[in-house]
């Protein structure tokens, strides 16, 4: 049968489905959108306000969201944040208790986290509306000077909870259009072989990746999770991706550019290709070594295996067949839509108090003890090794160090006073190679159905840091010569 013979079967609204959405989705996600500055207002009421800006569709929603729901007059956040947590409070005791308590040790410790997490969060909730905290709670409400003068009930809502509790719903709504019709196994078909001899990965992982680093690692965890509950991914596959491929977003890249002085000196476009080049070389580093390389490829229990076929001629028809084939089998974008949201929520909840106790209790860490510092240590040797000495060395550690807490801090140690290019360029970069972070990316990637184990997250995040360092290193020698300073 003929290439042409054999894609006739298939009707005009399959094929309307899979051009209309894939498309849609691919401008939702990788079409940057020009916005002039515009105020939110509701009769006289000014909601908020929104600088001009060129981003995707997604990221456009969820400012608009924030400011008018947390920027501007009208602060609701907060309380929708507070929510979110009491109904991933309301999971462990009522809704899934069996999940928390009754599978795996970590998943009732995990369970208690989120509690004391829901706790610190009211805390935090009730001194944001009202200005009332206990006497004894004050190093959780007085400005720290290392954290740009926020508090860390600030900086942690600000910088993390309302960012998150708004990005995640926004990338979920527009991600069925992304990875329900057909696009991810059109494009898969291409880079299958790629994907494969590289990264030891389906062709689908590609897009996925591209989502995360465009969007949000959220994006790149709901959308693993709905591949590996379909049976089209593998348990090791799905891990590989949310640990090694799902990254944070462009707009934390922004946010570290512009804490670290990238931004100001030019250097973004730099930055944002090399931090993206050398994810992917940690990557297929780490998907050959343990932990990843002993994860077994079996499939979500309930699911039917649905794997990529090895593909060797007839690419082109093999691509549309495989798209079409996804697209005319799935329910319409209001069901799916449905189901994302839903699953979305489960992730929520976890994110809202999981981060609230991740995140408070490692900028705690931080500020008040010596703990990361003297963590931070054992990259010593590797920073040596590329020139840093004094206070650069203590400061490349420390920095290193915190990033597992959380991604934006290692930036605000270079925020203020005069560093070597060098240094501002490897603590801007590493944050977004290693990947993992307990602030919010711990919490979301645990709260999905993927069967990932809290220790390897920490095994993982200390490899990639490992080998981010060395590679970024060898490239912020050669961009950087010794002894530039800002």
């Amino acid at each position: 049968m003929s290439n042409t013979a054999a894609l006739k079967k298939y009707s005009a609204k399959t094929w309307f489905r899979f051009i209309f959405w894939s498309l849609f989705g691919v401008f939702s996600f990788f079409i940057n959108v020009p916005m002039p500055a515009y105020q939110i207002n509701i009769g006289g009421w000014a909601w908020g306000a929104v600088g001009a800006q060129s981003n995707v569709l997604a990221s456009h929603l969820t400012n608009f969201i924030k400011a008018a729901l947390y920027t501007g007059n009208f602060k609701a956040m907060p309380v929708v944040v507070w929510l979110i947590a009491l109904y991933a409070v309301l999971d462990v005791f009522f809704f899934r208790p069996e999940k928390a308590w009754k599978t795996t040790r970590i998943n009732a410790v995990f369970a208690v986290f989120k509690i004391i997490g829901f706790v610190v969060l009211s805390m935090i909730v009730i001194e944001y509306y009202f200005h009332a905290y206990f006497s004894f709670m004050s190093w959780l409400f007085t400005p720290k000077a290392n954290l740009g003068n926020a508090s860390i009930a600030t900086f942690v809502m600000d910088k993390v909870l309302v960012t998150i509790c708004i990005s995640l719903p926004c990338a979920s709504l527009f991600l069925p259009f992304l990875v329900d019709y057909g696009l991810v196994d059109f494009i898969g078909v291409f880079v299958r072989p790629i994907m494969r001899t590289v990264f030891k990965l389906p062709g689908r992982a590609a897009i996925i990746m591209v989502t995360a680093f465009l969007g949000n690692f959220s994006a790149g965890h709901i959308a693993v999770n709905d591949q590996y509950k379909n049976g089209r991914m593998t348990e090791r596959e799905s891990v590989c991706i949310d640990t090694s491929l799902s990254t944070v977003s462009v707009g934390f890249l922004m946010a570290l550019a512009s804490n670290t002085g990238l931004l100001a000196a030019g250097y973004w476009n730099t930055f944002f290709w090399v931090a993206f080049l050398i994810t992917l070389l940690v990557a297929l580093v780490g998907v050959r070594i343990p932990p990843l390389r002993g994860i077994p490829d079996t499939y979500y229990p309930t699911a039917t295996p649905n794997p990529e076929t090895v593909i060797k001629k007839n690419l082109v028809k093999t691509a549309f067949t495989e798209a079409l084939d996804i697209c005319e089998a799935q329910d319409n974008p209001l069901k799916r839509i449905a189901y994302i949201m839903k699953e979305t929520m489960n992730v929520m909840g976890t994110v809202a108090s999981g981060t609230s106790f991740f995140g408070t209790f490692g900028v705690v860490l931080y500020i008040f003890t010596p703990v990361i510092a003297l963590l931070g240590k054992i990259f010593w040797p590797l920073f040596r090794i590329f020139g840093f000495t004094g206070a650069e060395l203590e400061v490349a550690c420390t920095g290193s160090m915190i990033s597992l807490i959380e991604v934006t801090v290692p930036g605000l140690l270079v925020a203020a006073g005069e560093w070597s290019m060098r240094l501002r360029f490897m603590l801007a970069v590493l944050p977004v190679t290693s990947i993992i972070f307990l602030a919010s990316f711990v919490p979301c990637c645990m709260g999905t159905e993927v069967p990932v184990k809290f220790w390897h997250l920490l095994v993982i995040w200390l490899e990639r840091m490992i080998l981010s360092i060395i590679i970024t290193g060898i490239f912020a020698v050669i961009l950087f010569p010794a002894g530039m300073v800002m």
